[in-house]
């Protein structure tokens, strides 16, 4: 009884965290973030940053991997496991003709682990998984029906959050399975400045979405030197309401021109998605992780004024290695990480899709010897977009850093 009242003591501060956390969110300076619900966010629970993003079939008792549900079954008795973690990312913008720099940062995750049983684990983690955060500037237009020409400045801020409850259980040595819920919501914000002299018009909306989504997934462990991990994300579809105003300057004079809310906003539908993994462990303390995503967005029904939804497909690789992890000197303990990824997007704009690559390096900090506790930090350089056609070319530096905690329940010490 104690056990579980300190598990959901820990579930009320992660839940009393989101409030907050949903309206300060802002991880992202991208111009592509104007499109659809957002970029897909760069941020990650624990050291799968720096292995490309991928980890489809890691299973580690003092790890939370948030990308499968079934690597929660990992056999472990009495433990806790606790992931706070911070991004910030240094985008440089560029076309033919400018370059911009942008900075963006916030919290980024927190997440839990906590055992049910011997066999099963139950894991809460709240993450972006979209954000927005885009400025268009000087948009020139002609009046309608005249030659004058009026000047906009659009502004973009907000994120579509998750809020993920996984469960995991050991059915036999080696094989697990899984099984997450997740409920996904958020806001996105937007502004337009219209200016004309000393007249214009400003235009605020405000867009909530909402929705839950479903997974499942496995892993089996093949020998000491092979596992599989796979998951599917069933589609859903997310709900959404627009808060609208509109007010106009004259003369300086600002009032009010309309306000309307809770308008009906078409439903946005998340993809059916499969995913892939394999570890290999060639050699004593060094694993390798290959992992492949698949999600159907042609199939969605999305549609956008820029471009077209295709299928994204999403290869990453990554490699660990330490010394011993049990050895007495530190340097021996710290891990050391490496990855790449490659996504080909999912919105063509020109017959041109809006594709991203990127590599990461990441050191883990154990706090000691004996204990499972580590902080985790990650470098990532990406490039996503080109200057082909009408798009813009982004090169982003992002850095990950998560404290991972791990702590042990009712452990009886012995003293002789």
């Amino acid at each position: 009884m104690m056990k579980m009242n300190k598990v959901l003591t820990t579930i009320t501060v992660v839940v009393t965290a989101l409030n907050s956390y949903s309206q300060t969110n802002r991880l992202t300076g991208s111009p592509y973030s104007l499109f659809g619900l957002g970029v897909e966010t760069s941020s990650n629970v624990g050291k799968n940053a720096s292995l490309g993003g991928g980890g489809f079939a890691i299973n580690d008792p003092s790890f939370i991997n948030i990308r499968n549900p079934a690597s929660f079954g990992t056999e472990s008795t009495n433990s806790f496991v606790f992931d706070i973690g911070f991004l910030g990312e240094l985008s440089t913008i560029e076309n033919n003709t400018t370059e911009e720099n942008r900075l963006a940062s916030n919290f980024s995750s927190l997440a839990f682990s906590a055992n049910i049983d011997e066999k099963s684990t139950l894991g809460l983690a709240v993450l972006p998984y979209s954000d927005v955060g885009y400025s268009l500037l000087g948009i020139e237009s002609n009046i309608e029906g005249t030659f004058d020409q009026f000047n906009s400045n659009i502004f973009g801020t907000g994120a579509l959050n998750t809020l993920n409850l996984q469960y995991g259980r050991t059915m036999f040595k080696g094989f697990r399975l899984g099984a997450k819920i997740s409920y996904l919501f958020g806001s996105i914000e937007e502004t337009e400045i219209v200016q004309t002299g000393l007249s214009g018009l400003t235009v605020e909306e405000t867009s909530n979405y909402s929705g839950v989504q479903f997974g499942v997934g496995l892993q089996t462990d093949i020998g000491k030197l092979f596992s599989y991990g796979g998951t599917i994300l069933f589609p859903t579809q997310l709900s959404g309401t627009q808060d609208r105003t509109v007010n106009k300057v004259l003369d300086l004079i600002q009032s009010p021109v309309e306000s309307e809310l809770d308008i009906s906003l078409d439903r946005f539908e998340l993809p059916l998605e499969f995913n892939n993994g394999i570890l290999i462990s060639p050699l004593k303390h060094l694993h390798l992780n290959f992992d492949h995503s698949f999600k159907a967005w042609s199939v969605t029904g999305q549609q956008d004024n820029i471009g077209d939804f295709v299928d994204q497909n999403i290869f990453s690789g990554g490699a660990e290695y330490s010394i011993n992890p049990a050895g007495f000197k530190y340097i021996q303990r710290i891990q050391f990480r490496t990855g790449y990824y490659y996504d080909s997007g999912y919105l063509s704009v020109r017959g041109e899709n809006i594709s991203s690559s990127g590599f990461s390096l990441g050191l883990g900090f154990p706090f000691g010897r004996r204990s499972g506790s580590m902080i985790n930090i990650s470098y990532t350089n990406t490039n996503r977009g080109s200057t082909n056609t009408i798009l813009v070319q982004e090169n982003i530096h992002s850095v990950n850093i998560n404290i991972n905690l791990k702590d042990i329940w009712f452990l009886k010490r012995k003293i002789n």
